[in-house]
């Protein structure tokens, strides 16, 4: 039985924003055998649509770095709505003040990549707690 199996996030549900492909590829292996519902979307418009339209959201997994526009800006939308629901920045650039910016816009955790499995899924759970 794999760690992922072993928590039940069957009443949860994540938004995944993520533009790249093989990340989007772990989080879904990451996150299989946990029956969390998971949302998904490949840039900024997507990501504030999704958020938007589902107040059930739980917890949002947002990467910095998008196509079309920062998720700074995303976090800066949802923050403005929404005071509750648990955003972990996670980003493949960590440069100088990104993890600071991150938490004074109103982020519960900060992950760099690339992302180990164990790490996600703890942060998940402190998300849940």
């Amino acid at each position: 039985m794999s760690f992922s199996q072993q928590i039940d996030l069957s009443d949860t549900t994540i938004l995944i924003v993520e533009d790249v492909e093989t990340s989007n590829r772990f989080y879904e292996a990451a996150l299989k055998g946990t029956n969390a519902n998971l949302l998904w979307a490949l840039n900024g418009k997507d990501a504030v649509a999704t958020f938007d339209e589902n107040k059930a959201i739980d917890i949002i997994l947002l990467d910095i770095n998008l196509p079309d526009f920062s998720g700074f800006e995303i976090l800066k939308h949802i923050r403005k709505t929404n005071k509750d629901v648990k955003v972990i920045v996670q980003t493949a650039y960590v440069f100088s003040g990104e993890e600071e910016k991150s938490f004074e816009l109103g982020a519960d955790f900060f992950i760099a990549k690339p992302i180990r499995f164990d790490a996600l899924l703890n942060v998940i759970q402190k998300c849940l707690h």
